[in-house]
């Protein structure tokens, strides 16, 4: 994503949080389908966080990498496990809550939408969502198809994860038991996103290299 660290470092900081936090009550977030188009699904996304209508926003994440991306921060095995299993939708939606705080100022001054291009990687479609400030900086979300068009949450912020989620990943390798093993094979689903993730065309070699030894770590995974 061009000229998207400041962003993406704040917003990975606070974004994912524990399963147990839920911002929208004691119900969690109903996980629909995505949107019509990559730009609507940015359009939709931006709407709902300028409105703080998170639990909406959930459904605007690819389904269970906000879970995965949580481990980043600490989140248990067994606390990744069971939002796998039972739906992501209130970690999603705290993710997305933690990154409208952290770009508050850009949404106040509004982004717009300029367009969208199609990209092939490891066999999978992404598309790189192109949006512009109002004082004509660049931003880039990246959105993939699953029952609509949805962030790629691996594919946008994958360089700021791939460094912290190195050591629990790098855990889970050597534990037997059930939950990290379905956190792993989840994980294992993320590589294309990974390698999307290191072609940003901003990313030092220092970045693209903690985003492809991750790629290389779970790749262990049968």
């Amino acid at each position: 994503m061009r000229n998207r660290a400041s962003v993406v470092v704040a917003a990975l900081l606070l974004a994912v949080v524990a399963c147990s936090d839920d911002p929208g009550g004691d119900a969690a977030p109903s996980i629909g389908p995505g949107a019509d188009s990559p730009q609507a699904a940015v359009q939709q996304l931006l709407t709902l966080l300028e409105s703080g209508d998170f639990p909406a926003a959930a459904s605007l994440a690819m389904p269970d990498q906000a879970a995965l991306a949580s481990l980043a921060e600490g989140t248990t095995v067994a606390e990744v496990a069971n939002a796998l299993r039972d739906g992501d939708g209130v970690v999603a939606a705290n993710f997305w809550s933690g990154f409208a705080q952290s770009i508050s100022g850009v949404l106040d001054t509004g982004l717009t939408v300029t367009g969208a291009t199609g990209v092939e990687v490891e066999g999978e479609t992404f598309n790189v969502v192109d949006l512009e400030t109002s004082t004509g900086g660049q931003r880039q979300l990246v959105t993939r198809e699953a029952d609509g068009h949805r962030i790629d949450l691996f594919a946008t912020f994958g360089p700021t994860l791939a460094g912290r989620l190195y050591s629990p990943v790098e855990r889970l390798l050597t534990s037997p038991v059930e939950d990290a093993v379905l956190v792993l094979a989840e994980m294992r689903k993320q590589v294309p996103s990974l390698y999307m993730a290191a072609q940003a065309p901003d990313l030092t070699p220092g970045a693209i290299q903690e985003v492809l030894r991750l790629i290389e770590l779970i790749s262990r995974v049968s």
